[in-house]
């Protein structure tokens, strides 16, 4: 496929985007759905900078009130809330989720269409929310400690990129480097770091990750396993209408072949030699064609 073709390289940008974004960044305008979620997470931002601020010692900030935890697992909310929100320490934690959600949600956007990809976007950022759940309550952390941020979303975009757009090519340490080896150096650093935390006995160290690996999880089941289950679904729908065909056409060829006879009687030995539920089966193959005439004259 020619470069330019490529969803990511429409309009002759990487995003798929001919305007640009910013004073003089000369950087592509983000997707609809991209944008929105951009300015959410970062109003968020603002708000919990704020409130960290305002809230007097002892108060509840809204990390705790909105973020998942162990604790408050049955409040369904929260495993969509938490995504808006980030660490006010750690500024990076935005910075690096925003900057992957902008290069790679934008062509996925417009591969997918917008309602699917965020539905794509905000399933793997719940599936990170309930594997911190199920991972915290076998490891014993702590009830009340959050987890916030969309990076569930964002490994789930990442893994998604490197699937379906594997000519995208990404800057890493001032080099380009082919997406999908990106991803292969991301999940697998990620998971080597899962596995010291857990052989050290620092659980808790490893929870974001965990976190983050379910985002990556559902991402891989809405890849693989889904297109599988509808592939599946719609062979049996077929092979159930192609029997329900077949016994159709055979009920129809039985009810000719009676027909077929009684005419043949008809013909053979007079009208009167009929039976009641010979004249019954006429009469309804006669309303039968009546039907179908008239069906025909609307058509």
């Amino acid at each position: 496929m020619p470069l330019d073709q490529r969803p990511y390289m429409a309009n002759g940008s990487p995003h798929g985007a001919g305007r640009t974004w910013g004073p003089g960044l000369g950087l592509p305008r983000p997707s609809r759905v991209v944008g929105v979620l951009l300015v959410i997470n970062l109003a968020a931002f603002v708000v919990q900078v704020l409130g960290a601020f305002a809230t007097k010692p002892g108060g509840t900030a809204l990390a705790d009130l909105l973020g998942v935890t162990v604790g408050a697992w049955w409040q369904v909310w929260r495993y969509l809330t938490f995504q808006f929100l980030h660490d006010t320490g750690n500024l990076w934690h935005l910075a690096l989720n925003m900057l992957a959600l902008y290069m790679l949600g934008g062509p996925l956007e417009r591969l997918w269409g917008g309602r699917r990809f965020l539905v794509f976007y905000l399933l793997c950022g719940v599936a990170a929310g309930v594997a911190y759940v199920i991972i915290g309550l076998f490891a014993h952390l702590h009830p009340t400690v959050p987890i916030v941020g969309a990076s569930g979303g964002v490994y789930g975009i990442l893994l998604a990129a490197a699937v379906l757009l594997p000519h995208m090519r990404l800057i890493l340490l001032f080099f380009l480097v082919p997406i999908r080896l990106v991803a292969v150096i991301v999940f697998v650093g990620m998971v080597l770091t899962v596995l010291s935390s857990l052989s050290e006995g620092h659980a808790a160290a490893a929870m974001s990750d965990v976190a983050h690996l379910g985002g990556a999880v559902a991402a891989a089941i809405w890849l693989w396993v889904f297109p599988q289950v509808r592939s599946a679904g719609r062979s049996l729908d077929l092979r159930l209408r192609r029997g329900a065909w077949d016994r159709a056409m055979k009920r129809r060829a039985a009810e000719q072949d009676e027909i077929d006879r009684i005419l043949q009687k008809i013909h053979d030995r007079g009208l009167q030699t009929l039976s009641g539920k010979e004249r019954r089966t006429l009469q309804q193959a006669s309303r039968r064609e009546r039907q179908r005439d008239r069906q025909i004259e609307r058509l």
